[in-house]
């Protein structure tokens, strides 16, 4: 039984709590506690606990998910095995990990890497780190230890070692290619990779870095990259990288359970198509409707047209039959979506309504030149009218749907304008909402093609995310030579192998969460360490005790799900 006693040391009575029991026949102390004076057993009955001098904040939740994951497919380790070894401080795959994090956080330049990392738990992750360890020259230094040509082989490294611990099948692969704007500058010659070219996000006065992908359809884990000039097309780059590809993944392909590649048709060329022999490695692909006129003028009520009956197909038509294209016999399905044509048709309505502002707003000026009011300026002719109209109906099917006629008065040209409605009625009837997909994966069922089609969503959010200024992994990239680019092209393409897996990971416990949500969850869940003054004045060292933030439902399961227990600070 537990007691109260008091001691009195130097007139001053202090308390203990303290059991004791028989031992020997001897009454001995089991245990003793001290509680202090009578005023601190009254603050702590009534809650009137010593406060903190002060508190620090730490993130947990995102490090503690991207630890996790980097542990288990032993990122450091596989990077290390293919690079130099140090003798002391970080080592290159270190350096490699702490960035990939910070790309997929909070991405920073390497000059403010440490102001990030000493507000993370990392700095007790990596408690030998020093600020200097992480400054931009640093990071440079191990950088440029890394040969271009051993990129590839690193990341082989890595995703070896994914693929065999989360068990990733290898049956079905999307790839695409995207590009990332850059503001280095064009008189740079540094650096060739960044090249003027046609920029998806419509900046095409600066310099641009293309960037392929293959990644798998389910989960979009990243299997293999390339960083390469931005002025490249599509095509030439795909048949690079896809025999780059299929010897890193030679291993791995096993004819009698072929890998299928799902494209868009900017990749289609004879010389692509003629890469797949059927076997270890099969398609799924898409050509234009406007060179297969006899299958795009089908019209959309045919009733060679069987309506689908998957759930996630209801909107969907097809006709399947057979065409020899790129000198191959393919699997070819016409599909026609109402909803697509819906879309379709509302867009080409308002480019029709855009078309016939502007002529009219041609015809005007040209009219006045002809009625005197306008004087001034380059007299127009009949070649600079077309020009201009020429530049009016860039959009698709406007120079089809919009006839225009030329006439001269007094010298001067003017023009009339008239919507075609017989042609605009046959476009509706035929060319809108259609696709034609194309596959040598014969025996599939129309139903699994199209949905292998559709699964390029995948890539495109992938590129999507990436991009994104909240938590993107490319931007803000301030490197402007070939090497640091496309070492920073690999650890970017590490921190989407990580965020693939994490998603990954939540969707088999049950939680669906969208990327954006997830990091908003995780960044949520936060470390408090607080601070306290020690009593004892000879000892500089400050008390210290943690806790956590307070988290919901959620938050609690991502915490027990990454085991983050064990990531915290004290």
């Amino acid at each position: 039984m537990a007691y109260i006693t008091r001691k009195k040391i130097s007139g001053k009575t202090y308390y203990y709590a303290e059991q004791r029991e028989w031992r020997d026949g001897k009454s001995k102390r089991k245990w003793q506690k001290y509680l202090g004076t009578i005023e601190n057993i009254i603050n702590a009955c009534e809650c009137n606990v010593h406060k903190p001098k002060y508190a620090v904040l730490f993130e947990l939740g995102t490090i503690a998910a991207f630890l996790h994951i980097s542990e288990t497919i032993k990122l450091k380790e596989c990077i290390n095995a293919m690079l130099p070894k140090k003798q002391q401080g970080l080592s290159i795959g270190e350096y490699l990990e702490i960035a990939a994090f910070n790309r997929g956080i909070d991405a920073t330049s390497k000059n403010a890497m440490w102001d990030w990392f000493e507000n993370t738990i990392l700095i007790n992750h990596y408690s030998h780190i020093k600020k200097e360890t992480l400054s931009s020259q640093r990071f440079w230094d191990n950088m440029d230890k890394i040969n271009e040509i051993d990129i590839p082989k690193i990341w082989m490294r890595i995703i070896d070692n994914a693929l065999k611990t989360h068990q990733i099948e290898l049956d079905r692969i999307c790839y695409d290619a995207t590009n990332y704007y850059t503001f280095i500058g064009s008189f740079n010659q540094k650096c060739k990779i960044a090249q003027r070219g046609k920029n998806k996000q419509g900046r095409k006065n600066l310099r641009q870095i293309n960037y392929a992908l293959f990644c798998s359809n389910q989960d979009r884990i990243p299997l293999y990259f390339d960083t390469y000039e931005g002025n490249t097309h599509d095509s030439p780059e795909f048949n690079k990288i896809f025999q780059q590809f299929k010897q890193a993944y030679a291993g791995k392909l096993d004819n009698s359970k072929p890998i299928t590649i799902i494209f868009d048709k900017g990749n289609n060329s004879p010389q692509n198509i003629g890469l797949f022999d059927g076997k270890g490695l099969r398609f799924v692909g898409s050509v234009k409707l406007g060179e297969h006129k006899e299958l795009a003028t089908i019209l959309n009520d045919d009733n060679r047209f069987v309506a689908s009956i998957h759930p996630d197909l209801e909107q969907i038509k097809t006709y399947r039959t057979k065409k020899h294209i790129y000198s191959k016999e393919l699997t070819v399905i016409v599909t026609f979506n109402s909803n697509l044509h819906e879309d379709q048709y509302q867009t080409i309505q308002n480019d029709i309504a855009r078309c016939k502002k502007m002529l009219a707003e041609l015809k005007q000026k040209l009219d006045d030149r002809i009625n005197g009011l306008i004087t001034k300026g380059k007299k127009p002719t009949i070649v600079s009218v077309k020009d201009n109209v020429k530049k009016i109906l860039t959009r698709p099917y406007m120079k089809t749907l919009i006839d225009i006629s030329y006439t001269l008065k007094n010298d001067l040209p003017t023009l009339n304008y008239a919507l075609n409605l017989n042609e605009l009625t046959n476009l509706s009837n035929t060319y809108l909402g259609k696709n034609i997909i194309i596959t040598d994966n014969h025996e599939w069922a129309t139903d699994d093609i199209i949905i292998a089609y559709h699964s390029q969503y995948q890539i495109e959010h992938a590129f999507r995310d990436s991009k994104s200024r909240k938590n993107g992994s490319w931007w803000p990239m301030y490197h402007y030579t070939d090497q640091k680019i496309k070492i920073h092209g690999l650890y970017c393409t590490i921190t989407m192998l990580l965020q693939a897996l994490i998603q990954r990971k939540i969707k088999q416990a049950n939680v669906s969460l969208s990327m954006e949500r997830l990091h908003k969850e995780l960044s949520e869940i936060k470390e408090v360490i607080n601070y306290y003054p020690n009593k004892n004045k000879s000892q500089k060292r400050m008390n210290k005790n943690s806790t956590l933030t307070k988290m919901d439902e959620v938050k609690q399961k991502l915490f027990n799900l990454f085991d983050m227990t064990k990531y915290t600070m004290i």
